[in-house]
């Protein structure tokens, strides 16, 4: 009986013993941990080059726009179209064609100081959205930044390359060159100019200023000696608005 029961005993244990599952060996050659997807490439939407094809191609609802308004005393400027994306800000402009000529022609030969005539314009922009800092005149829009330099020399367009000043107790000028770029052709012009030049002034000031989501912007535009042209957008003349200036126009960001 002993004998049995003993038997019977080992042969339990080696029931139990084979029940238990085999632990796995390790696969000596794991498949390789999948590549992270690469981040698509940024291809602008703008390519300035003075081709205006591509600005016909944005979602019209995207674009910020205006076109001088029949009753003001501006009409140098017909239009101004104002595109952004988290890269860059576009500017597109658009002359009145009985005007840019003789504009062109004068922007030759050198001023008194023998500095180069051209065609001065200052880029407007309210980058946080706010109106109670910054430049607190033209309607009231409270710029924050503007970018001054001039579109043509020699009789024909050039490449803006102007220089950022920001509004700190008076203009200050932060950084010239190296920031925008520009082309012409016929009676339109265009323009991109980076966002981070915004974000890294704003950090360096009293006051931060980043560029937003939604920000506001304009134009305003000079014969080759300072004589006002445009303010873009612009308005009527009325009792309280003695020189036809509009509000900036507000950008919001595509993404």
């Amino acid at each position: 009986m002993k004998k049995v029961l003993s038997f019977l005993a080992i042969a339990a244990m080696v029931l139990v013993a084979c029940s238990k599952t085999p632990t796995p060996k390790p696969n000596p050659n794991p498949d390789p941990e999948p590549e992270p997807e690469p981040e698509p490439e940024y291809v602008m939407p703008i390519t300035v080059d003075g081709d205006f094809a591509d600005w016909a191609k944005l979602d019209a609802t995207k674009v910020a726009s205006a076109k001088s308004d029949a009753a003001s005393p501006w009409d140098a400027v017909k239009e101004i179209r104002v595109y952004a994306d988290e890269a860059y800000v576009f500017f597109y402009l658009e002359y009145d064609n009985a005007q840019i000529g003789d504009l062109l022609a004068g922007a030759n030969g050198t001023n008194d100081e023998g500095e180069p005539l051209g065609l001065p314009i200052r880029l407007n922009l309210n980058t946080d959205g706010e109106f109670t800092t910054g430049y607190a005149n033209y309607s009231l829009d409270a710029y924050d930044f503007i970018i001054e330099g001039s579109l043509a020399q020699d009789g024909a367009w050039k490449s803006f390359d102007g220089t950022l000043h920001q509004r700190i107790d008076g203009w200050v000028a932060l950084q010239e060159g190296g920031l925008c770029e520009g082309a012409g052709n016929g009676n339109k012009y265009e323009i991109a100019l980076t966002r981070d030049m915004f974000n890294g002034a704003a950090l360096k000031s009293d006051v931060p200023m980043p560029m937003g989501d939604e920000f506001y912007a304009g134009v305003r535009f000079y014969t080759p000696s300072w004589g006002e042209l445009a303010n873009m957008p612009d308005g009527p003349v009325t009792d309280d608005n003695a020189k036809g200036w509009g509000h900036l126009l507000k950008v919001t960001t595509v993404k």
